[in-house]
């Protein structure tokens, strides 16, 4: 079987350093470090705690850890991604690439999946702290797998704007700003638009003397883009079902109320469901248009 050879060649000068490791250390010793300063606040580590176990305890764990994960899945993926290929341009060493063999297309796709297996491999490497959890209980093995496939879907939707942007402009700088700038757009500029659809509505209900009451369906069409929307599903499965006295918390318990009213088919959308099928859509897109503009042929014509 032939391995992508971007991809083999990256394996190679990435992970065969010292700098993987230690990343992987720190990483694992931070997430520790995070659990230790919950349980330690909640009386968990004091021999003499006479208010007893919290049951709660581990879904509120749980949560704060997986929301450090996927918060640092938008800040270190695109920093990565965006200078993917306006680095190579920078060092000039793209041209070299491009007048080999190697498609472009493998080039874009060798870059996307070297960037998602460094994240994943992030991820899988603290599953030992997020399994401390285990032994609380409230949180399953299928919410941690479902979690993870999520994690992939998101990876690769980011991943692929990172390398889009760098094939489109040549400085890093700008690659790594306008990356941010449109997952930005694209993470809260749906709940930007659903906020000021629910205005528009309510207005209209008011002077027509009727009321108005939003739809699942409404919530799914305009929030659907958004990762996320879908990582609110993690905030109220079976196991996590701690909302929190925040506004966070009161977005998903919003969401969970209109989509626990749906029957039928609608209420197998679940929302990272939608949104997973959107990020890998988008992301193929992302690819074929990265690929075009760094095809030499196509680019002179």
């Amino acid at each position: 079987m032939r391995i992508n050879p971007v991809l083999q060649k990256d394996l190679k000068t990435k992970l065969r350093g010292w700098r993987a490791p230690v990343l992987i250390t720190c990483y694992i010793i931070l997430l520790a470090l995070l659990l230790l300063v919950i349980f330690a606040g909640n009386g968990m580590l004091n021999p003499y705690n006479v208010y007893g176990y919290n049951p709660r305890l581990a879904v509120d764990t749980y949560n704060i850890l997986i929301v450090f994960q996927f918060a640092l899945l938008f800040i270190a993926v695109p920093a990565i991604t965006a200078t993917s290929i306006s680095g190579e341009r920078e060092r000039q060493t793209l041209d070299l690439m491009l007048v080999t063999k190697t498609h472009p297309r493998t080039i874009i796709t060798g870059k996307v999946i070297i960037s998602i297996a460094h994240t994943m491999l992030l991820f899988i490497s603290s599953l030992p702290v997020l399994g401390v959890v285990f032994f609380f209980g409230g949180v399953g093995i299928a919410d941690i797998a479902k979690l993870l496939l999520f994690y992939v879907f998101t990876a690769f939707f980011v991943a692929s704007s990172g390398v889009f942007f760098s094939s489109l402009f040549r400085r890093n700088i700008t690659a790594i700003i306008t990356t941010y700038l449109f997952l930005g757009l694209v993470t809260f500029g749906p709940f930007f638009a659903y906020l000021v659809h629910l205005y528009f509505r309510e207005t209209a209900a008011i002077a027509a003397a009727t009321t108005y009451t939003p739809t699942y369906g409404e919530i799914l069409a305009i929030l659907f883009p958004s990762p996320v929307f879908g990582f609110a599903s993690f905030f109220f499965s079976d196991s996590s079902d701690y909302y929190g006295f925040n506004l966070w918390g009161r977005v998903v318990y919003y969401i969970d109320g209109y989509l626990n009213q749906q029957t039928g088919i609608m209420r197998l959308m679940k929302p990272w469901i939608v949104n997973g099928v959107f990020s890998i859509l988008a992301s193929v897109l992302l690819i074929i248009a990265s690929t075009a503009v760094l095809n030499p042929l196509k680019r002179n014509k």
